[in-house]
């Protein structure tokens, strides 16, 4: 089987399952599909198709973006992202991507344990302005974003609509700022466009799921979510 195809195989369920719950398609794609292609082409990889399903999800349901929520998580974010991708050259990258999955195994134990566990508002706030810098460094900011703002959602097709729009924009600055570095970003289009398309199919085949899940257990699922992602993280890095 060609990598083509194994690639492609996982982009269409990492993002399945981010249509579903409005984050984590690109920390499954990075996990999965870094033992068939080097971290540094993926990540590039991974801007793009992480454009295209915030593109989908907006194309299907813009009508729930939340823009007051959308504006404050982009002031608080954007510059910790763009901070991000002009340091991910000079950082250990293992090393901190195993501070960041220990940090979300606490947090999804803490509240897997104690449903009712609540940080100060200053945690919530710093947990969203690291999820920026971890977006900048590894389009994996998603989680952090969620464990300092998700109470504010109100609803979840608000979340995940409001979380599509985010990523899309986010990721639209990145390579943005890659055009601007010098980084020929148009590679990885061309060979991957069609990985795209595969993408926005299972986008919107996960949204049948996501309508069909109670508010109740789609809030529960999200932390669980968070601690198998820091579990998938750690085991990555140390494998």
């Amino acid at each position: 089987m060609s990598s083509f195809i194994i690639i492609t195989s996982i982009a269409g369920f990492a993002y399945f399952i981010e249509s579903i719950f409005g984050f984590g398609g690109t920390i499954i794609f990075l996990g999965l599909a870094g033992f068939f292609i080097e971290f540094d082409l993926l990540l590039k990889i991974a801007m793009f198709l992480g454009l295209c399903s915030g593109f989908a999800i907006l194309a299907q349901s813009y009508k729930h973006v939340s823009f007051k929520d959308l504006k404050k998580i982009l002031f608080m974010t954007i510059p910790g992202a763009i901070l991000g991708t002009y340091l991910i050259d000079h950082l250990q990258i293992n090393i901190l991507l195993n501070i960041f999955a220990v940090i979300l195994i606490i947090y999804g134990s803490l509240n897997l344990i104690n449903p009712n566990f609540n940080p100060h508002q200053s945690i919530k706030d710093a947990f969203v302005y690291l999820g920026g810098l971890i977006q900048g460094l590894f389009t994996i900011g998603g989680p952090f974003v969620l464990m300092g703002y998700k109470e504010n959602f109100l609803k979840k097709q608000v979340l995940r609509s409001t979380m599509a729009a985010y990523f899309f924009i986010i990721n639209l600055i990145r390579i943005i700022q890659y055009f601007l570095s010098g980084n020929n970003i148009s590679i990885i289009i061309n060979e991957y466009y069609l990985t795209s398309v595969m993408v926005i199919f299972c986008v919107w085949l996960g949204y049948f799921v996501h309508t069909r899940i109670p508010e109740n257990i789609f809030k529960k699922a999200i932390v669980i979510c968070i601690t198998l992602i820091g579990i998938l993280i750690l085991l990555k890095t140390n494998l």
